[in-house]
Formats: C-alpha cells, structure tokens, sequence
C-alpha cells in the first residue's frame, strides 16, 4: 500500500485548521515559531517554502528547524536539565569560532554569566537535525495545491526522506564538535525528531545507547502530538554517548561491499570500452 505523504503543517498551521490566525499567518507567509517570516525558500516558488512538517507513512516528520523552537521549549529543558536554572542565561545564534574553520557554525550557545557581570561561568553548545526531502518538486506541488484551496489530506505526493544524506553528513559534524566540546570540558545537545533519530540509531547500532552524567554528548529528542488546533512539541528521551562510542559506531556500521563489486563493474567498463574500441592504448 502506498504511503500516505503531504504537508501536516503550512506556515506554522495544521493543514485542516481554517482559523483567522492561520489564514491570516498564511497569507503574510508568518513563521509563528519565532514570530517572523518563513526563511525557507526554493528556486520553485517566489514565496517562502512554508512546509513545517509532513506526513510520510505513519510518521510526522519535521523539515524546519525553526519547529523546533516552538514555545522555546527546548531552550527551557536544556537550561533546567543542565544549569538546574534559568537565571543569568542567554542565547546567541549561529555562533562561529576564531580559528577553526572545519568547526562550522553552532546553531545556538547556551551561557551562563556572573550576575551583574559580563563573566562567563558556564555554556553548552546546541545543534538542531531535522528531516530533509528528496524529490522536492513533489512537495512543492503539494503547497501550491494548498495555497489553491485543493484537499491534499491523506494524498501521496512524490517526495521522499533523505535520511542517508542527513545522517552521513551530519555524524562528521556531531563528531568534530563532539571532539572540541571534550576536550572544553562542555556538553553540546543536538536536538532531533523521534523518527530521525530512530533512524540514527537503527543506521550506527547504537540500540545501547543511554543518558550518562559524564558524556558530553547529548541527544535531546523530541516529538509533535495534536492538541486541539496545533501540534505541540514535546521531548520522549535524553540520551548520551562519548565521541569515542560514536566513532567505533561509524566506523564498525560503515557498509562497505566487497571489492569484488568494483572490480565487477571495472571488468564491464574494459569490456566495453574494447568492444567499442574507443580505449586508451597505452603500450
């Protein structure tokens, strides 16, 4: 039986809530999440790519990061889970640091400062990993069929999870960043969606996995549950590994086919290229 996979929510909205605050939130292309305009774009459509999340299957899968800071709820369970307070803390963006130029960007810096005082006491660094698609025209098609007034509810339109990309890409980053914050002394939370980071888990083996004081580490997941007219974002699990754990993981879970598979097609490729006779004489 063929997925089930469309937009869940449009500009911060369910799909199947007609409210004046969702119509109008539509109409101005507002990001209710952080109360400004959608900044999600493709070279499709010439406004915001305003597609939150998605149905695939059976799950609710997040696109956006900007989902994620719904109510400011994560920042709110990472302060009280770590600092044990919300006193004397601040948030900054997308922070760079002098010097490291494979380090990247942090989503997002946690510190604590002195009262009264510039001094820093404490910070933890925060990443954001959320769903991405492949065969985005589909999902395109699907909210302009939205915005047009036509019923896409329980339809299949052609798009699909690039789940393999994200976790390759992104497992270089959790690494590197894991290595610099071990070696600061500070805990960096990467914040992830259920199913994507089942998916994680199923990928690497790392079914073991727990929550332990000591590891720098941290995986703060979370999920979407309809209340009402909205989804509400609320966290399942806290777990942890050390960098160590989760390089062994990489490295033992890698699927590496036989050499014999590219020998195979190299074999194939002189094979033709002989019988076209377009080779490359070297003698």
């Amino acid at each position: 039986m063929a997925k089930t996979k469309h937009p869940v929510e449009v500009f911060g909205h369910p799909i199947d809530v007609d409210s004046p605050e969702a119509r109008a939130d539509r109409e101005r292309h507002w990001c209710p999440f952080v109360d400004d305009i959608c900044d999600k774009r493709s070279r499709l459509i010439d406004y915001p790519m305003g597609v939150c999340s998605v149905q695939y299957g059976e799950e609710i899968v997040t696109l956006s990061p900007r989902r994620f800071m719904q109510d400011n709820i994560v920042f709110y369970d990472i302060a009280d889970h770590y600092f044990g307070s919300r006193h004397n803390l601040m948030l900054f963006p997308e922070v760079s640091i002098p010097g490291a130029r494979n380090l990247g960007i942090f989503d997002f810096l946690m510190v604590k400062h002195r009262p009264l005082s510039s001094k820093i006491e404490d910070f933890v660094a925060i990443e954001f990993q959320t769903g991405q698609t492949t065969g985005t025209g589909a999902l395109v098609k699907a909210l302009e069929d939205f915005i047009a007034g036509k019923e896409i509810m329980g339809k299949r339109y052609g798009f699909g999870l690039n789940l393999a990309d994200i976790w390759k890409r992104a497992f270089i980053q959790i690494l590197t960043k894991g290595i610099v914050m071990e070696r600061w002394g500070h805990k960096i939370y990467w914040i992830a969606q259920e199913p994507i980071y089942q998916d994680f888990l199923d990928r690497y083996n790392l079914h073991q996995i727990s929550y332990a004081a000591d590891e720098n580490t941290v995986f703060a997941i979370y999920d979407l549950k309809r209340e009402g007219d909205a989804y509400q974002l609320y966290q399942t699990r806290m777990e942890s590994s050390s960098v160590d754990d989760l390089f062994d993981a990489f490295r033992n879970n890698l699927e590496v086919p036989p050499k014999q598979v590219l020998i195979d097609k190299l074999e194939q490729k002189v094979e033709n290229q002989i019988e076209a006779k377009i080779g490359l004489d070297l003698e």
